[in-house]
């Protein structure tokens, strides 16, 4: 299956928000303002990221009905 490419760029995204996120290091330990500026700049971004591409991938992809899939499955 080939990636389309609002895949490919929501998995970079994602990847790269994600490791900004684990940097080691950052924020300095006890510390709560650069906590809390990483915080805004790394982890709101990445849920923001995962779930306007979610919602991109399953327009791009559309589930199949509860229904149709129990017809399949009987006959």
């Amino acid at each position: 299956m080939k990636m389309t490419k609002v895949e490919k760029v929501w998995f970079i995204l994602v990847v790269l928000f994600y490791v900004l996120y684990n940097l080691p290091g950052v924020p300095p330990y006890y510390e709560a303002v650069p906590t809390m500026i990483h915080a805004l700049l790394t982890v709101v971004p990445l849920w923001i990221i995962v779930y306007v591409g979610l919602a991109r991938v399953y327009k791009t992809y559309k589930l199949k009905d509860d229904e149709e899939n129990k017809e399949e499955q009987e006959g």
